[in-house]
C-alpha cells in the first residue's frame, strides 16, 4: 500500500510538472557516491534555484526488474518470468 507521504510527494511532484518547475539533473547518491539521474522540483529563493530531490531514474530494463501491479491484487509477473514459466 502506497504511504500518505508517497502519495503527498507525488501530488507535489506533479504540481511541480504543471508549472514547469522540474528538472532531470546527475545527482550524487550520498550512500556509495554513484551519479545518478533524478528528477528534481525546482524552486528559487532570491537570486537561488533550489532543487529538491523526488525520483532516481531506473537503470536497466524496468520490465525486467519490476512486476507491473494486478488490477485484481498481487502483481503480474515479469516478462521474464513469463518467457521461462516461473
Amino acid at each position: 500500500m502506497l504511504s500518505k507521504s508517497h502519495k503527498r510527494n507525488f501530488e507535489t511532484l506533479q504540481q511541480a510538472f504543471e508549472q514547469g518547475d522540474v528538472a532531470l539533473v546527475e545527482l550524487q547518491r550520498v550512500s556509495d557516491g554513484k551519479v545518478v539521474a533524478g528528477l528534481v522540483a525546482t524552486g528559487r529563493e532570491g537570486e537561488d534555484i533550489t532543487m529538491t530531490p523526488f525520483a532516481i531514474m531506473v537503470e536497466g530494463n524496468p520490465f525486467e526488474l519490476f512486476r507491473p501491479p494486478n488490477p485484481g491484487g498481487g502483481f503480474h509477473p515479469t516478462e521474464a518470468e513469463e518467457q521461462t514459466g516461473l
